[in-house]
């Protein structure tokens, strides 16, 4: 019995548990852009994923959002926080906009970095894609865990970069 245990304590301390993101923050460049609408106002809808999206870190566990809400979630909510901030989102704006999150990638071994593409559609039948590729400070020299939390922490910055893409992409294609 105690061998048992011994070895599940070790496999526990092998394969790891995970890592999680920050929560979202807000980007003033994101709200500066969304205010630039001039009172345009848009709702946002459901945001689906790609079929198995998942993050992990070299193969020591995977990356989870720190609400445990999907990417597709994740970057959905991200929108609606800035929106809203800017004055920019009503849920009975004319226009709705939804979004299938179609790649979600990390590399944390050479190319440390995130790679995120999201199709969006408007409720007018118009839809475009923005694409997103993030490097952050990892090295495959670090430890796993240094590397593995670094990739981590690089999720909300890219979801920013990738949301900032969207806000100016909205009044461009999807109006």
């Amino acid at each position: 019995m105690k061998k048992n245990i011994a070895i599940l304590v070790a496999a526990m301390l092998v394969t790891g548990c995970g890592y999680v993101t920050n929560r979202y923050s807000m980007s003033a460049d994101n709200v500066m852009a969304a205010r630039s609408w001039n009172g345009v106002m848009v709702n946002v809808g459901n945001f689906t994923e790609a079929p198995n999206t998942k993050a992990s870190c070299n193969y020591k566990g995977p990356i989870n959002t720190i609400d445990g809400e999907s990417y597709g979630q994740f970057v959905r909510n991200a929108l609606v926080s800035e929106l809203t901030i800017a004055g920019a989102y009503s849920e009975s704006a004319p226009i709705t906009i939804t979004g299938r999150l179609d790649r979600l990638d990390n590399a944390t071994a050479f190319d440390t970095s995130w790679s995120l593409d999201v199709t969006l559609t408007s409720s007018n039948g118009k839809s475009a894609s923005v694409k997103e590729t993030y490097k952050y400070h990892g090295s495959i020299v670090g430890t796993t865990d240094s590397t593995c939390s670094a990739a981590a922490a690089g999720f909300v910055p890219a979801v920013q970069n990738l949301v900032g893409k969207m806000i100016r992409e909205i009044p461009k294609s999807l109006l």
